[in-house]
């Protein structure tokens, strides 16, 4: 379990790896930048601005997402602690979308000239490199979400996902979770309405796979029947509710 911890969550607690020498997290502290802060709704980058910097947050949930011709927006991607913005690979290229605090989030930052600096480092160069393909991965996981399974299914694999990559990242207790996304939000995300959302809920809650925790937070109760539902993969977490 510990190996699939420190795969999931390539940069969350990063000066604690034991797969990086002193001399690579010394490097990395220093092409950093220090703690920002942002409040709930706040945009760390809009669409259509070049991307000059990496963000890499340390606190609270932010989003990627997209402005429809029709005004909705739906989210692309969703970045929790220890996640970063972009692999790179897409450093002074025109952004084709926009990141938003979801939460109040703490994020540093990256810029281009440090990214090329820490890129000279292979075993940081395989962080970034790994990290893109787990998003890769995680995309490819929400277009199947997204075309073939149930609203009920749906929101399961997303109530799995955010649970799996919070306990990646030592953010869960007995199966409690820090969820905050919306009803909105989830629709956003799902391609769902929100009486979809609302009902696909409450009949999840019904059959006793989750409960709703003060602050925003979610116990799973059952944690092979929610992955079952969602069809969600990775099954075998080590702390099971």
């Amino acid at each position: 379990m510990e190996a699939h911890k420190e795969g999931m969550y390539l940069f969350h607690n990063f000066k604690a790896r034991k797969d990086l020498c002193e001399e690579d997290k010394e490097l990395f502290d220093s092409h950093t930048s220090s703690i920002r802060e942002v409040k709930k709704g706040s945009h760390l980058a809009r669409e259509g601005d070049v991307l000059d910097c990496l963000h890499l947050i340390d606190a609270g949930w932010a989003c990627r997402y997209r402005v429809l011709r029709d005004g909705s927006r739906p989210i692309t991607s969703l970045l929790l602690p220890g996640d970063v913005s972009d692999n790179g690979q897409g450093l002074s290229n025109t952004l084709d979308f926009s990141i938003r605090a979801i939460t109040p989030v703490r994020y540093m930052t990256i810029d281009s000239e440090s990214v090329q600096r820490l890129f000279e480092r292979p075993r940081i160069l395989r962080l970034f490199k790994a990290s893109a393909h787990m998003s890769y991965s995680v995309a490819m996981n929400w277009i199947v979400n997204v075309s073939r399974r149930s609203a009920e299914g749906r929101i399961a694999n997303l109530l799995c996902e955010c649970y799996a990559r919070s306990y990646a990242a030592g953010l869960t207790f007995q199966g409690r979770y820090f969820f905050p996304l919306t009803q909105t939000e989830i629709s956003d995300v799902l391609g769902l309405s929100s009486v979809h959302v609302s009902r696909s809920m409450s009949k999840i809650k019904s059959k006793g796979l989750i409960e709703n925790e003060h602050h925003k937070q979610i116990r799973i109760m059952d944690w092979p029947a929610l992955a079952a539902l969602g069809d969600f993969k990775q099954e075998s977490l080590a702390e099971h509710p």
